[in-house]
């Protein structure tokens, strides 16, 4: 099967496939959808793969890649990756896509020239079809890591998002919370969904009502988080704590708070998800879900190891690790003295609003009552009257 092969089945030209395949240029979704099923119904695959693994001395050359390298979370888990590969006498590469689909798309072009015996994976999004269609015909073993690429059947390791993000929620109602908000990951990506899930299946847990107001997107990211904060802060009814996605999200809840001068514990409660190592070095005692990030990319590396060394890779039962998040409490999840008097203003300020609205009904109630029992034109006129006075 080649590209002209290709082109003949699906009705279009080479270069049209070409495009398809590189996800370079404008091309109607139709034909795509119908270049990419032909594509994978006859298990194609380009030149360069095929080159490639012609090729007997492959190098033990694998490859990383993430999402945000600025992300602590990822570093630590090139530094998993590495500790294995380097136990297994691989040489790592890492890649960074910078949350960018076809910079993604690029890496996964290049991994055979690159001559790479595997990949190691956190992919941008779960559905993006053009990459997900690349992956599957990739002739190398790839895990993936966090994150997933939806209908596909990888190798993988992962953490319990779902069980995490309810417990770092169940910590701030424990200490009296019912204002919970939460600054959300993208819900294109397996941990941005499963965060929001635990977020709420705690508030279901407890009867706490969700608000729509109080959940707004962070995309993972510090100005976006920034931004989604300055929103919650300037609700009429502001939340008391809030439940950070990631930890670039609790970055930018941390600047907002700091250009405020407001104190993390003081005048709000918050829990993180993921550690922030260099909080270490200053009075920001965070609460958060931690995850052992270095032991998610060493056993991923072993994962790929065992397929690499497998003598048919694509067969076998699939591997799915899932490791479990540890909550540690460092106080930010408190309530204060200062938040609990906040709240016992708002609520007498609450029942005196609903106390001078029962006071201007009784009036208007009995004037409609006098209307009702008028019999006579002049009286029922004289009623309308007094009524609009009211």
């Amino acid at each position: 099967m080649t590209i002209n092969d290709i082109a003949k089945q699906a009705g279009v030209s080479p270069s049209t496939v070409s495009r398809v395949l590189n996800n370079n240029g404008l091309v109607k979704e139709e034909t795509k959808r119908r270049v990419l099923q032909i594509v994978e119904e006859s298990k194609f695959v380009p030149n360069v793969f095929a080159r490639s693994l012609s090729n007997e001395n492959l190098i033990n050359n694998v490859g990383l890649i993430v999402p945000n390298i600025e992300n602590p979370f990822f570093a630590t888990l090139a530094e998993g990756v590495s500790a294995a590969a380097d136990e297994c006498g691989y040489n790592s590469f890492l890649f960074n896509t910078n949350e960018d689909v076809k910079k993604e798309l690029r890496f996964l072009q290049t991994s055979q020239e690159q001559r790479l015996r595997g990949l190691l994976m956190v992919p941008v999004v779960e559905n993006d079809t053009v990459n997900r269609s690349y992956l599957l015909r990739l002739p190398i073993p790839v895990v993936m890591i966090d994150r997933e690429s939806y209908n596909t059947n990888f190798d993988g390791v992962f953490s319990d998002d779902v069980e995490g993000a309810f417990h770092a929620v169940e910590a701030l109602i424990k200490n009296g919370h019912t204002k919970i908000a939460q600054i959300i990951g993208p819900q294109t990506t397996k941990p941005g969904r499963t965060r929001l899930q635990g977020y709420e299946q705690a508030l279901a847990e407890y009867g706490i009502p969700y608000r729509e107001e109080y959940v707004i997107e962070g995309m993972f990211q510090k100005e976006a988080s920034y931004e989604a904060m300055k929103k919650l802060m300037k609700l009429k009814d502001p939340p008391t704590a809030i439940f950070s996605a990631n930890n670039l999200t609790s970055i930018g809840v941390l600047k907002y708070l700091k250009e405020q001068n407001l104190r993390l514990g003081r005048d709000i409660s918050m829990v993180g998800y993921d550690d922030i190592e260099v909080l270490e070095y200053t009075d920001m005692n965070l609460s958060t879900v931690s995850r052992p990030v270095q032991r998610m990319g060493y056993d991923a590396m072993m994962l790929l190891h065992e397929r690499i060394t497998h003598t048919d890779h694509r067969n076998g039962a699939r591997k799915r690790i899932y490791l479990g998040a540890q909550l540690i409490l460092r106080g930010s999840e408190r309530m204060s003295p200062k938040i609990m008097e906040k709240l016992e203003k708002a609520e007498k300020a609450e029942k005196a609003e609903k106390k001078e609205t029962v006071k201007l009904k009784q009036p208007m109630r009995r004037e409609m009552e006098k209307a009702e029992k008028a019999e006579t034109p002049a009286e029922q006129a004289a009623a309308k009257k007094e009524l609009q006075k009211v």
